[in-house]
């Protein structure tokens, strides 16, 4: 029950603070906060990372989908063969982003984006994210370190 706990926290969580970002920031207009650190910004992605896809918005919603399946299966399977909690948290995160992303896209047709990270790479200052987004990438991150760690899994 844990995990669907995390999943859900993260999924209402991030879908509060688009809805408070689409309602409290400006289009266009860059509110510095964390002394310049971090920028506060909307966005609407028509796309993926980067605006991939944005003239393939069918071709989106169903490969994500297709990835969200995948990674369901996938949790399943481990939840039911003894997998390690690490790869339970991972799984939950990465469900929980990729849901609410693709729920935005469904129901908007863009995800709300919503701070940036102010540093001297170019590329990455030009990024617009969101916390679904750090969701996927630390879920990602998880199950890959928990696929390696030492471990029986139940057969």
């Amino acid at each position: 029950m844990g995990y669907l706990n995390i999943f859900l926290g993260a999924f209402l969580g991030d879908l509060l603070v688009k809805k408070t970002a689409e309602a409290k920031l400006p289009m266009g207009k860059r509110i510095s906060i964390l002394g310049d650190r971090i920028w506060l910004r909307k966005l609407h992605n028509r796309g993926a990372a980067g605006g991939f896809l944005s003239d393939q918005p069918d071709v989106l919603l169903k490969s994500t989908l297709g990835m969200l399946a995948s990674v369901f299966g996938y949790a399943v399977m481990f939840l039911r063969n003894g997998g390690k909690k690490i790869e339970k948290v991972g799984a939950a995160l990465l469900l929980a982003g990729g849901c609410c992303n693709w729920f935005d896209r469904v129901h908007q047709g863009y995800v709300t984006d919503y701070f940036s990270i102010n540093c001297r790479k170019e590329e990455i200052r030009n990024l617009v994210f969101n916390l679904s987004d750090f969701f996927i990438f630390i879920g990602t991150l998880l199950m890959a370190v928990g696929s390696l760690l030492p471990g029986k899994r139940k057969k």
